[in-house]
């Protein structure tokens, strides 16, 4: 039995996600993690590529591997506040080269009225 349109749409973007950050060189990313210092923190910043926007009515998160959560809530939002009109952002205490953890985003597509769920590990 073949799964439904939608349910294959989710899984081809998820895949799609995982294979951006893992990919190599050249290869587009549906969504990346931007860290810079930010005072004696870190500003994590959440980018989509062209074409896709971050749903706001569901927070983007950063879960570590302690259970701490952080969420991307700063970040101006579209009119409607249903999507983000600039990247959101999360403050991470500490400085840190890398992160590691469960990032969980909804994304969608411009020209699409449904949004997709991703995970990705990092």
């Amino acid at each position: 039995m073949r799964p439904p349109v939608s349910m294959t749409a989710a899984a081809l973007l998820a895949a799609g996600v995982l294979a951006s950050c893992a990919g190599p060189a050249g290869t587009p990313a549906l969504l990346r993690l931007r860290a810079a210092p930010d005072g004696p923190d870190t500003r994590l910043t959440l980018l989509a590529a062209p074409g896709l926007e971050i749903n706001a009515r569901l927070l983007p998160a950063l879960e570590l591997p302690n259970g701490t959560v952080y969420r991307f809530a700063s970040g101006r939002r579209s009119a409607d506040s249903a999507y983000f009109a600039e990247p959101p952002s999360a403050r991470l205490p500490g400085r840190h080269d890398r992160v590691h953890g469960t990032l969980r985003a909804s994304v969608c597509r411009q020209d699409e009225l449904v949004c997709h769920s991703v995970a990705l590990q990092l």
